[in-house]
């Protein structure tokens, strides 16, 4: 029969051990390269920085009360999730969104981003915002993240998900 107890295991000394640090060491710092690329574009730049560059064309597009200058934000297939509504797919029905927002009386939306992650042509997004009226009051805020998509050199909104944080209206 035989014994089901643990024998300790020996390490060797010497070369063996050497190579397994050395090993370990260049997975590593292959590692660290990689999470360190994983927030560059392929032109070298900043994800985080094209990121808030597009929310500024965004956020500027609203400023301006043009629905195709936020529209131009969204890759050509994009989708939206806005709260209680249907998906919302491609440029056009983004603009006609967002047209639709803007003739409600919003004249500002402001984001601030939180979190930024990528890999390759992907990346999200998590932030905040604030929707303001033209009186200045506060509209709504709440919640977003968004899937970003880098596309002929530059990053567009490719899905995009939010929520409000407002309390529900009483019924």
């Amino acid at each position: 029969m035989r014994s089901l107890t643990a024998r300790p295991v020996r390490l060797r000394r010497g070369a063996a051990s050497a190579r397994h640090v050395v090993m370990a060491a260049g997975f590593f710092l292959i590692c660290v390269n990689a999470h360190a690329q994983s927030n560059r574009t392929a032109s070298g730049g900043n994800v985080r920085a094209a990121i808030e560059a597009g929310n500024k064309k965004f956020t500027d597009g609203a400023a301006k009360g043009d629905a195709a200058m936020i529209a131009s934000a969204y890759t050509t297939d994009a989708e939206a999730f806005p709260p209680n509504s249907e998906i919302v797919k491609g440029r056009p029905a983004l603009q006609k969104l967002w047209q639709s927002v803007l003739d409600s009386g919003i004249s500002t939306i402001d984001l601030a981003t939180k979190e930024v992650e990528s890999s390759g042509n992907i990346a999200y997004e998590v932030g905040t915002y604030e929707m303001k009226a033209k009186d200045g009051k506060v509209a709504d805020h709440g919640k977003y993240c968004v899937v970003w998509k880098h596309v002929g050199g530059q990053w567009l909104l490719h899905r995009d998900i939010w929520t409000t944080s407002m309390p529900q209206a009483k019924k």
